[in-house]
């Protein structure tokens, strides 16, 4: 309601960029509610419209706000098996994140190059390239996000987290929620997916190689 509340008052002011992210956590909220379809249509729209919007406002504010809606687009591309038209969005992202050049935070967006390649990595892992993403991790530097961005940061570890246990890496799958939650403290026991991966782990824990999964769970929140 909030998101479509701003949505209207971008409108109303005819503000391009605002109305796209506002557009964009109309689609966040709809993913979030089960509603997959919904949101790659929201997404997707919002995205087409910009791209045909008015230069009426800072370039750079219309170039972050569509770049983070295409990234939105490829993640949800890649939850629904598309692999082509997942790639196919990276793409054009990483188009306008060169447009762009450095990595920002207009809007909040925090799109920029390092971004991409954080959603590169999250679609090879949602397609199940596992060691395609632990390579695209290797030349990932966070550092180089505003320092603001901690959730971004520790979303690297929760993807490198679910691909480690996909490869039954167990002990490097703890590792990196471990650092999921250093790098923000609630990354892990307030993201679904982590608890998804959590559960795994316990499920064929081997407490040699994973000392420190009880107790990460237990702060988590998931049963032990």
């Amino acid at each position: 309601m909030t998101a479509d509340r701003a949505q209207r008052a971008a409108r109303e002011a005819d503000a391009p960029a605002l109305i796209a992210a506002a557009r964009y956590q109309v689609a966040c909220a709809q993913l979030r509610s089960g509603h997959l379809a919904d949101a790659q249509d929201t997404a997707a729209s919002a995205a087409d419209e910009l791209a045909s919007a008015r230069q009426q406002e800072d370039g750079r504010l219309i170039v972050s706000a569509r770049g983070s809606l295409l990234l939105l687009s490829a993640v949800m591309a890649a939850r629904s098996e598309q692999r082509r038209s997942a790639r196919e969005l990276l793409t054009q992202a990483h188009q306008l994140a060169d447009d762009l050049g450095g990595d920002g935070n207009w809007l909040w967006t925090g799109f920029g190059r390092t971004n991409v390649a954080i959603h590169e990595l999250t679609v090879a892992v949602q397609l199940g390239d596992d060691d395609q993403a632990q390579e695209l991790s290797a030349a990932l530097d966070t550092d180089r996000l505003p320092l603001v961005l901690i959730g971004r940061r520790s979303q690297v570890h929760l993807d490198l987290s679910r691909a480690a246990t996909n490869r039954q890496d167990d002990g490097l799958a703890v590792l990196h929620l471990l650092e999921a939650e250093r790098v923000a403290k609630q990354a892990v026991s307030r993201n679904v997916g982590a608890h998804e991966v959590i559960r795994t782990l316990l499920g064929r824990e081997q407490r040699n190689s994973t000392p420190g999964l009880r107790a990460l769970a237990q702060r988590a929140g998931v049963h032990v």
